[in-house]
């Protein structure tokens, strides 16, 4: 879904409409999966997958229209990257798949990304967008810390000082 948003780039009121529905349809997948007990491995690795490719995109998102912004943060951008992709690796060699941890701190940092264009799209503040990303390389950092220290995923922990 987070494809389309890119031929409404410069058009705003359907950026915002899609960036919504998407971001509605993330929060709901897992609330639904949760009340109905239909939580899954194969189900967390879908929602895992979305997000990535949703990042994906958000990046050339921002540089298409925030890249004097991104220029000024761009340190965390690249941190942030390098740190995401060091753990894809390090998981890939570990548990022999990749595997996106949803911590709490993950998920903090996730609301952080979605909510950023939309704050952008009227406070354009590169020193909020670089707080911002400090809160994100933290996430990035500790979910890191979590694949280094336990021997098995878990999907689903909390943080790396509780399940």
């Amino acid at each position: 879904m987070s494809v389309l948003l890119i031929p409404f780039l410069s058009v705003r009121i359907g950026f915002i409409i899609i960036y919504i529905v998407i971001g509605i349809s993330d929060v709901l997948d897992g609330y639904i999966a949760r009340k109905l007990g239909c939580e899954s491995d194969l189900g967390a690795k879908l929602d895992s997958t979305a997000d990535f490719v949703f990042y994906c995109i958000l990046v050339l998102v921002f540089f298409k229209l925030y890249s004097s912004i991104l220029e000024m943060n761009y340190q965390f951008v690249a941190i942030i990257i390098a740190i995401r992709l060091l753990n894809m690796l390090l998981t890939k060699l570990k548990y022999k798949r990749v595997v996106f941890i949803h911590t709490l701190a993950n998920k903090i940092s996730g609301i952080i990304l979605y909510l950023m264009p939309m704050i952008l799209l009227y406070i354009e503040n590169g020193i909020l967008v670089g707080i911002l990303l400090i809160i994100v390389v933290l996430a990035a950092i500790e979910e890191l810390l979590i694949t280094i220290k336990f021997e098995k995923p878990d999907l689903n922990r909390r943080s790396i000082f509780r399940d």
